[in-house]
């Protein structure tokens, strides 16, 4: 027993196995002697007992190994009781971040992290090989780390090459093995678990998880997740991993260039390399071709650094650009990472999608919508890309799942993506062993000329894009070509006529960023043609009357082009489904040169799902163009976006996704122009809307929990007592009101038309003198209202004026009132008593109120305000009674906070009422100035205070 207490006092460190031997074995004997004992007290069948003489000698035999026993456990008590513990932390080996800011910052990003309470788990994400492990190699060997933890536990979660995590046997024995338990050999992962469980729940740990492949259960392995400060900390390439434990997701980008160079000449290791003026400059281009990925610079700088001359260096940088064909150690060991990254992706069309992604130029932000597109175009989404909903649906999923696995990345500017440079290459490679691709790109190589027609006849896709071409071949015969790239081409002024008569398979033509002049008759022939990229055209000043022939067209975006209108050939166009265009009024002299854009062309594509318009010119007549475009729009039954770009800003008017709409108007009079001519999008279908007039800088719900409402509408900076479209307001269950100019009641709008409104918000209304004004009709006013924001209305007197229709605000369960400086009276005589259902009262900065309920209420009426359970008033310099009338019963109320009402000196309560009260957020000076009935009213409320800093 002495041993045994020694050890529990000691519960930071492990028994020696001497002494669990020891231990063993004491047990052991104890069990003999018990039994020698009961056998000798056990009657014979002749009802004699053992002899004993017999019975005395076993127990002298017994006693000897006792004392024994004895002997060894001194002997063991001097020795080594018990081990030492695991330590702290495992140093590891791990390269030095601090000279490369962009891993030191990440790495003091975390430690800031571990320091605080509010997050338990951080992943670290980023693509292949940009430095997670480095970075978490250096957190485990980090002293301040050291000090925060009893224990590091770092777990390397999955092999390289595996697509899963390693088993759950797998991670318990590192585990077992780190904190130096010592089990007999069990194949029960339950109870390796529960001795986990039991020997972590005491401890402050920080457990490091390094490639994480999939989601990880950390209770079935015996991680106590919630407990004490301990943290977990996890590297992966994938988004979506471990996402119920990770509250914080810090991002490794690539390292900056100057970065890249210093770490290229650490692992050279010889400066002696880089000064040479011959092999120096080399090194430079070979680190560049690097693109700031920390394990590819370590791994083609390793390879280079055996390298001692120029002619070595250049052969070299010719294997990185003629690779696979000539061996380059470094960048295979890369290749077969990114090879695995690809082979893991689940199907087929994710693969095709992925490799489309090369035929971009590299280092480009790619706009996520044109690629999506000409994926469609290219039927790589599979069997129904015929469904647009289906095919949109398909093509996001696609891209997600690129994205969590950091093939792809997001770009640099919104809704845009990019394919780092070395990811790009491999997937050229792939796609070069695959017959289904047949590409021919040569992007960014500074081309006068484009590759000669041979290599153009067999191949599917080409791509020539970011170079200087001026010249292109007369009419190669590329008939199974479906795929053009030649944008980014500025010094390509001019296409041969016949260019593409032999091209009738191509479905996909990018020309944007060109000097092209004009279009080639030979256009008219490109029969399949669904995507054709225009943008920033800026010498080409209109559409051939050929475009129209491009029957199967289903997009066409010809923003910053010399076309300045919708030409009229479009209206053949028949598929177009999305269109992206500039509308620009130029100035001569003081006047503007008025141009004609072209509305009446919009109506006519039966099939628009999306219209993005450009506007780069004077905003004066901004206004103008939404009324035209909003009249044409509303028409067309299948459209689903109207964008607006204005000063870089890009506006969505409107987007219809999933049944869900949303417009945003800057005019009351372009909503009543849509709602009219909208025969075919009738707003009354559609159940779930948000509406947005006149906010161009306040486009979102002010209204607390605004997700709740199915159908929204937000009307700013109006003017005049006539709502634009009443039936539409008759079917909104919430509606806002921001500065209007000189409406009195919001009743004025028409009662009847706001029966379905659950949440209102009225703010900043100078004009606003009631909510509800005087009704003459005896129907009931807000029947289904739930909750009344009123804010910041100067002249706001009362909420309503005069007696309500039985059913008025009978469901009001929310009111809060906010600077509203003339009120003196928040309701008027018999209100107060309709309000049966309200619960939650907030008055702040309504300076003239003196009472919230006032005394003629209370005459014969104990039971006012039943279901309150919240009062909250703030910042009243007038208010000097929350109710005169002490016997009012609260029977409801939980909760009351006062804060900076300095003439009130009384709270409503007294030894019986307000039962259910929970909380008094109060100041404490003002609490301890209060006045008070009895003291035992003050001994009950003490016991509920809560002081307010």
């Amino acid at each position: 027993m002495d041993f045994k207490n020694e050890v529990e006092r000691n519960k930071m460190k492990k028994p020696s196995e001497a002494y669990l031997e020891w231990n063993r074995r004491v047990m052991k004997i104890e069990e003999e002697v018990e039994e020698l004992v009961a056998n000798y007290k056990k009657p014979s069948k002749r009802f004699s007992f053992p002899s004993r003489s017999g019975f005395k000698e076993k127990m002298k035999k017994m006693y000897k190994r006792v004392i024994n026993l004895r002997d060894e456990g001194e002997q063991i008590r001097e020795k080594i009781l018990v081990n030492r513990p695991p330590e702290t932390v495992v140093n590891m080996r791990a390269p030095d971040i601090k000279k490369f800011e962009t891993l030191q910052k990440s790495l003091e990003q975390i430690l800031d992290l571990l320091k605080g309470n509010k997050v338990k788990g951080i992943r670290i994400h980023g693509p292949l090989g940009i430095g997670k492990t480095t970075i978490m190699l250096n957190l485990n060997n980090h002293e301040q780390v050291a000090k925060m933890f009893d224990i590091v536990i770092w777990l390397k979660v999955s092999k390289e090459g595996s697509k899963e995590n390693l088993s759950r046997k797998c991670l318990q024995q590192e585990i077992v093995q780190r904190l130096q338990l010592k089990m007999r050999d069990t194949s029960n992962a339950d109870e390796v678990a529960q001795r986990i469980l039991t020997e972590l729940k005491d401890k402050n740990y920080l457990l490091l998880l390094d490639d994480v492949k999939d989601d990880i259960n950390l209770y079935e392995i015996g991680i106590p997740y919630s407990n004490n400060r301990s943290k977990i900390v996890l590297t992966t390439r994938l988004h979506h991993v471990c996402s119920s434990m990770v509250k914080k997701e810090i991002k490794v980008t690539y390292l900056s260039t100057d970065e890249a160079w210093k770490m290229f000449q650490d692992v050279l290791g010889s400066p002696k390399l880089v000064e040479n003026p011959e092999i120096g400059p080399l090194a430079w281009r070979v680190c560049r071709e690097c693109g700031g990925l920390p394990l590819l610079i370590e791994k083609v700088a390793n390879t280079f650094k055996l390298k001692n001359d120029m002619y070595l260096w250049s052969e070299g940088l010719n294997s990185w650009r003629m690779w696979p064909e000539k061996e380059c150690q470094g960048i295979r060991e890369m290749y077969k990472l990114v090879k695995f990254c690809y082979n893991d992706l689940d199907e087929d069309r994710q693969k095709k999608c992925f490799l489309y992604g090369a035929l971009y130029p590299e280092d480009i932000d790619i706009n996520t919508n044109s690629l999506l597109e000409c994926w469609a175009a290219e039927d790589l989404l599979g069997n129904d890309h015929g469904k647009t909903k289906t095919s949109v649906m398909i093509a996001h999923c696609i891209l997600n799942r690129l994205m969590n696995v950091s093939l792809l990345e997001e770009g640099k500017s919104e809704n845009h993506i990019t394919m780092h440079k070395f990811i790009r290459q491999v997937a050229l490679y792939i796609a070069e062993d695959d017959p289904e691709c047949k590409y021919l790109v040569q992007t960014n190589r500074s081309l006068r000329e484009a590759p000669d027609v041979k290599s153009w006849s067999d191949k599917y896709r080409i791509s020539l894009g970011d170079n200087e071409l001026v010249w292109l071949p007369d009419s190669p015969c590329c008939t199974m070509l479906s795929t053009l790239f030649l944008q980014k081409n500025l010094d390509l002024t001019e296409i041969p006529e016949l260019f593409f008569k032999h091209m009738k398979n191509l479905r996909v033509l990018d020309l944007s960023h060109t000097g092209i002049i004009l279009l080639p008759s030979s256009i008219s022939m490109l029969i399949s043609l669904k995507n054709l990229y225009l943008n920033d055209c800026k010498d080409l000043m209109e559409l051939p009357s050929d475009i129209g022939e491009l029957a199967q067209l289903e997009a066409l975006d010809i923003r910053g082009s010399g076309v300045n209108n919708i030409p009229p050939h479009i209206e053949k166009l028949i598929h177009l489904r999305r269109l992206l265009v500039s509308f620009t009024k130029l100035r001569n002299g003081n006047a503007t040169q008025e141009v004609a854009f072209g509305y009446n062309m919009i109506s006519k594509l039966s099939r628009l799902e999306e219209l993005v318009i450009d506007m780069k010119s004077p905003e004066q007549w901004f206004n103008e163009v939404v009324e035209n475009i909003i009249k044409e729009v509303a028409s067309l039954k299948e459209l689903k976006i109207l964008k607006f770009c204005i000063s870089n800003k890009v506006v969505d008017f409107i987007k219809l996704v999933n049944m869900n709409l949303r417009i945003c108007l800057s005019e009351a009079t372009s909503l009543q122009s849509f709602m009219e001519r909208s025969s075919g999008r009738n707003i009354r279908s559609i159940r779930f809307f948000q509406i947005f007039i006149g906010c161009q800088n306040s486009e979102h719900p002010e209204i607390p929990d605004f997700v709740k409402y199915e159908r929204y509408i937000k009307y700013c900076n109006g003017a005049g007592s006539n709502f634009p479209t009443l039936d539409v307001l008759a079917r909104a269950n919430a509606f806002e009101l921001v500065n209007h100019k000189d409406i009195k009641h919001l009743s004025d709008f028409g009662i009847a038309s706001m029966k379905k409104v659950l949440g209102c918000l009225v703010e900043s209304c100078d004009a606003v003198e009631t909510i509800v004004g005087t009704v003459d009709n005896a129907e009931p006013v807000l029947p289904n209202l739930e909750d009344l924001y009123i804010k910041n209305l100067p002249r706001l007197e009362s909420i309503c004026k005069g007696p309500m229709q039985p059913g008025s605000l009978t469901k009001l369960t929310t009111l809060h009132l906010t600077s509203c400086q003339m009120m003196v009276k928040i309701f008027p005589l018999g209100v107060i008593q309709q309000l049966h259902e309200l619960q939650y009262l907030r008055i702040e900065k309504c300076q003239e109120i003196e009472e919230i309920i006032a005394e003629s209420d209370t005459v014969g009426n104990l039971d006012l305000l039943p279901k309150l359970k919240e009062l909250i008033l703030l910042e009243m310099q007038k208010l000097r009674s929350v109710c005169a009338f002490e016997s009012l019963e609260w029977r409801s109320l939980e909760k009351i906070g006062i804060l900076n009402c300095s003439v009130l000196f009384k709270l409503p309560f007294n030894k019986k009422n307000a039962a259910k009260l929970q909380t008094i957020e109060v100041e404490q000076q003002w609490w301890e100035a209060l006045q008070w009935q009895n003291d035992e009213v003050k001994e009950r409320l003490q016991k509920l205070l809560t002081f307010s800093p």
